[in-house]
Parts: C-alpha cells; sequence; structure tokens
C-alpha cells in the first residue's frame, strides 16, 4: 500500500466525485488550497482518499471516500490530522442527515455535532454541520496499541464537505 500527499488528479477527483455526490471535476486541488491524501494498493488501484479544503486561514473542511477501510491506519490519520492541524485550528465537516453511517464515523473520529445548515451541500441538501478541534481528534491522543483507522465497516463514500 502506497499513500501519497499529492494534490489528486483526475481519477481521484472522479471517485471523490462519485462517493460524496458532489462534483469536484472542475477543483483545483493544489496547495495551499487543499491538503490532499490518497491510498494505492500494490497494483496501483485507488482504496481511498481524503481531502482537506481551506475555506479560510483556520478552518479546514473535510471530505473522504474510501472503498478499502485498510488504507486508514492509526499511523496515515496521525499523519492526516497532524499536517492539518499544523495550519488549521479547526476541522469542519458536512454530512447529509440520512447518512448515519458517516455521522457515526465522524463522531468516532472525534468531530461534534455543532448545527444544522440548510441547502449547504451545494445548494441542493441540508448538512449537519460538525467540528472537530486537536483535542477532539482522537488520532492526535494516546489510545491503545493495536486500534488501527476506523475500522471495519469504513467502506462507504461519505461526504463531509460543500464544495
Amino acid at each position: 500500500m502506497r499513500h501519497s500527499f499529492r494534490p489528486f488528479n483526475a481519477e481521484e477527483a472522479a471517485f471523490l466525485s462519485q462517493a460524496t455526490g458532489v462534483d469536484f471535476s472542475r477543483t483545483d486541488f493544489a496547495s495551499p488550497l487543499w491538503l490532499c491524501v490518497s491510498a494505492r494498493d500494490d497494483d496501483g488501484q485507488l482504496m481511498g482518499l481524503c481531502g482537506f479544503e481551506f475555506k479560510s486561514y483556520f478552518d479546514a473542511y473535510f471530505s473522504t471516500a474510501i472503498r478499502d477501510p485498510r488504507c486508514l491506519t492509526r499511523r496515515v490519520l496521525r499523519a492526516m490530522f497532524t499536517a492539518v492541524f499544523s495550519k488549521a485550528a479547526r476541522v469542519s465537516a458536512e454530512i447529509e442527515p440520512g447518512n448515519q453511517d458517516a455521522l457515526g464515523k465522524a463522531k468516532r473520529m472525534g468531530f461534534e455535532v455543532e448545527g444544522y445548515k440548510r441547502l449547504a451541500i451545494e445548494g441542493r441538501r441540508d448538512a449537519f454541520l460538525l467540528g472537530m478541534t486537536r483535542d477532539t481528534c482522537r488520532f492526535l491522543r494516546a489510545s491503545p496499541r493495536g486500534r488501527q483507522g476506523l475500522g471495519k465497516g469504513h467502506s462507504d463514500g461519505q461526504h463531509t464537505q460543500a464544495a
């Protein structure tokens, strides 16, 4: 398995778009506006990706699409959140109210529900607004050895950001 922190390419943007229902096809994923993390297996097949869009100097919006949950090891999640919190004071996520799986996973990561936004996702879908700070991010806190990633079942494309 290989991880990359380079900007997403067209294939990765299409994967994120399909998983989240948000059109990322014209998005420029270059830094400093984005922090991108992708994972590929030994055959080069895309396993998953996470993206953080810096909508302001202190707030990064989180989007993810995971095909194989093994790509989200504790080590990768720690590196990813260490990198984002080196710039941002908080990470935000917007999740559709009906996506209970994504809401549960976000809460297990350390996100806290902060409110409800009407038409927040592309001006068409409502969303819960969730937030996380460095002190609530479970991947930056000490934890029992042997626990990795988000565990079994983190394979849905969860949309956690409006583009």
